[in-house]
């Protein structure tokens, strides 16, 4: 099985240096030391909502050789050096493509170390989680995403079910889903708010601020390119 660490976003210099979005915690360790991944033979594109979720085509074995951290628009991004990319061409074709390593070769979390009840979680453990309130077990949404570096806590993006109507009906939207929702909000990973992670049962229990659940954001579609038909004859001169 393959966990998803980065995806290229754009090339950097004439040296062929590449700037990665960075999908782990453990960044030190994946993009600034000398270490072995796999990239995506082919770029995947994004999925539904605009995140890297697609599941990985063929990959191929990599080297990364050196990389160093840069921060765009308020994110932390990695500089990173691949062996055998040498140029900026090389670097462009690169855009896209994901890197990955293997679930076996991920580091030990704090908790599986010294058993200090320090909790940390993969983003991948958490993706797929129902979310219920603590106090009355009602259902909240579906965790989607987790945006990290996102000012001092992590953040959870909760698939959410649409609200009702005027009238009291249920709204004609179909109920969100992990696949593509059509609201979501976002929730503050920290101990208070997110008491209970029971992965066992694919459950998170949170006690949210008043208020934190009405700031709803409907996600923006698509455009799709409008179709073209064939050019119009031209007329004899």
């Amino acid at each position: 099985e393959l966990v998803q660490t980065g995806a290229v976003v754009s090339a950097h210099g004439l040296r062929g240096e590449v700037r990665v979005m960075p999908f782990t915690d453990f960044v030190e360790e994946r993009f600034f030391s000398p270490n072995t991944q796999y990239l995506e033979d082919e770029a995947q594109g994004r999925g539904v909502g605009g995140e890297y979720n697609k599941a990985p085509g063929s990959v191929s074995k990599i080297r990364i050789v050196s990389g160093r951290e840069v921060t765009s628009q308020g994110r932390v991004e990695c500089l990173i050096k691949i062996k055998g990319v040498n140029d900026r061409n090389a670097a462009a074709a690169l855009i896209g493509r994901r890197l990955f390593v293997s679930s076996t070769d991920r580091p030990q979390l704090r908790e599986e170390q010294n058993g200090d009840g320090d909790d940390e979680f993969y983003a991948s453990e958490l993706e797929g989680c129902e979310v219920i309130m603590k106090e009355d077990g009602k259902h909240v949404g579906v965790v989607i995403d987790i945006y990290r570096g996102a000012g001092e806590h992590d953040l959870l993006k909760i698939s959410v079910p649409p609200l009702p109507s005027s009238d009291g009906e249920a709204s004609e939207e179909k109920p969100a889903t992990n696949k593509g929702p059509s609201e979501h909000v976002f929730v503050p990973f920290v101990k208070e708010i997110v008491p209970v992670v029971d992965l066992a049962r694919g459950v998170l229990e949170i006690t949210p601020p008043a208020g934190l659940l009405d700031l709803r954001q409907k996600s923006k579609p698509k455009k799709r390119p409008k179709a073209r038909g064939p050019p119009p004859p031209k007329k004899q001169q």
